[in-house]
């Protein structure tokens, strides 16, 4: 392969990221998308009614290795934060199941129908996380494993 042809990748590489840190970090932030979910355990959670404090949502699987490798994270930060994670993909059996034999503190939201990614803007991978200011703006997403000390900031600064 040539010098011009691995430059040219390497550019087009670049200019992917640049493009998703546009999306993301230098235009305004969008609004978090208007739903109400229902968790694992039946209870209705609408987005619009958590306005005024911070929420993080996580949509990740529990197939996903690095989904469950970062779960000890989410806990943590959950535990000190009061942070907030939500999952997709699985069958509710699987998620009732992994909820209960990781004690996860948090609520686990079933999107059934991928209708909670879509309005997310079209998730695809896991895990993906959005983290939704007080005021209800999506204000950081990450695609991959969370780093929990830029996480924990961010939401320090939000709290």
């Amino acid at each position: 392969m040539s010098k011009t042809r691995i430059i040219l990748g390497g550019l087009l590489v670049l200019g992917l990221l640049f493009a998703n840190a546009w999306q993301y970090w230098l235009k305004p932030a969008p609004a978090a998308p208007e739903l109400t979910m229902s968790t694992v355990s039946g209870e209705s959670i609408n987005l619009q009614a958590l306005k005024g404090k911070p929420v993080l949502v996580s949509f990740w699987a529990t197939s996903c290795g690095l989904c469950l490798a970062e779960i000890d994270d989410l806990i943590a930060l959950h535990q000190a934060h009061q942070a907030k994670g939500y999952l997709k993909y699985d069958s509710l059996a699987a998620i009732k199941s992994m909820q209960q034999s990781r004690s996860l503190p948090y609520k686990l939201i079933y999107d059934a129908k991928g209708e909670y990614a879509k309005a997310f803007g079209g998730v695809q991978m896991t895990p993906t996380h959005f983290f939704i200011s007080a005021d209800g703006k999506i204000v950081w997403r990450n695609v991959g494993p969370i780093d929990r000390e830029e996480l924990s900031e961010l939401i320090k600064k939000n709290l």
